[in-house]
């Protein structure tokens, strides 16, 4: 394989990559159809393989910025004595 070939060959694997649809890649790199499809498949091996092993945790993500009167009370109770432990170190 020369060096045009594997730029050729590299260009389709970046291009697949960006989910550009098989028959755009052939036409601009006039790779034959079957390897591009190969290259195709092989990403989307690797990209599966790699998303099973992932464990998404979309709890912290998920989160609830609307403060209830009763968490509003507690906040203030909270800033209360945070701010009277500082006045205490001040002292």
């Amino acid at each position: 394989m020369n060096n045009t070939t594997k730029a050729r060959y590299d260009v389709a694997k970046r291009m697949i990559a960006g989910r550009i649809d098989v028959d755009e890649v052939v036409m601009m790199t006039q790779l034959p159809k079957e390897e591009v499809q190969k290259l195709k498949d092989e990403f989307d091996k690797v990209t599966q393989s790699e998303l099973d092993g992932l464990d998404i945790d979309l709890g912290p993500i998920l989160m609830d910025n609307y403060v209830t009167p009763e968490e509003e009370g507690v906040f203030e109770q909270i800033k209360k004595q945070v701010q009277e432990s500082v006045d205490k170190k001040g002292e």
